[in-house]
């Protein structure tokens, strides 16, 4: 009897273990991007000319969203900030602009031996996409240079809030 008893205690110990693992798992697992997409730049340079649009129909209306602008850039970037105009067109063809600027400072002060660095910055928080069609947001580099070097590439990533 006793054996027996330590064989079920441990069995439940062990389902236990399983079941606290499989929601760590799962409960821990982040939000994943509904949109995800970057723009590689051709020789790692950004003109003034070269806008870039990000386009998506797939949108849950009842969803809410957060976008961030994603910047891939070389190390080194001699930028303290760069400033980034977006445009966002409705399918209604209502458009907003404004303009944002994305920190760059910090960038060197990290150490290691990456090549590329991520520079994200939220620039819609909750937002909810209610019309059925297509929803563009354009970016445009502002600097005062022509080209910015050191940009790679320029992405857009839309997550569902939980």
């Amino acid at each position: 009897m006793k054996g027996g008893g330590m064989a079920s205690a441990k069995l439940i110990a062990q389902v236990a273990w399983m079941v606290l693992w499989i929601v760590v798992s799962v409960g821990c697992k982040p939000n994943e991007p509904r949109y995800h997409y970057f723009e590689q730049l051709p020789d790692e340079a950004w003109s003034q000319d070269r806008e870039i649009f990000f386009s998506t129909s797939d949108l849950d209306s009842t969803q809410l969203y957060d976008v961030d602008l994603v910047l891939r850039l070389k190390r080194d970037i001699r930028y303290q900030q760069l400033p980034i105009g977006i445009a966002f067109e409705t399918p209604s063809r209502h458009f907003t602009t404004r303009v944002v600027n994305v920190p760059l400072s910090h960038l060197r002060l990290r150490s290691g031996g990456f090549a590329i660095y991520e520079q994200s910055l939220r620039i819609e928080e909750g937002m909810r996409y209610p019309e059925q069609g297509v929803y563009t947001y354009s970016v445009r580099q502002l600097s005062t240079d022509s080209i910015v070097k050191g940009v790679v590439e320029v992405g857009l990533t839309m997550t569902p809030r939980e």
